[in-house]
């Protein structure tokens, strides 16, 4: 798990609004391991990300939608 001091943990609600996405494409992407590079944790049966992972991964995906890869 990446840690950071002041990393905040998101909801997957708060994690799809970030990503411009629906919560249900965020569901879909744990259940078929879709996107591994987006890691995602699960703790007394609630799903969180962690901010600064969200960020990577929208960053990562922007500069590689040249390459046909699009979130």
């Amino acid at each position: 798990m990446h840690t950071e001091e002041n990393d905040n943990e998101l909801s997957a609600k708060q994690a799809a609004t970030l990503l411009s996405l629906s919560p249900m494409t965020l569901k879909k992407w744990r259940c078929t391991e879709e996107h591994p590079e987006l890691p995602w944790y699960k703790r007394f049966g609630k799903v969180f990300y962690l901010e600064s992972e969200v960020r990577s991964f929208k960053e990562q995906s922007t500069l590689s939608s040249e390459k046909d890869v699009f979130i």
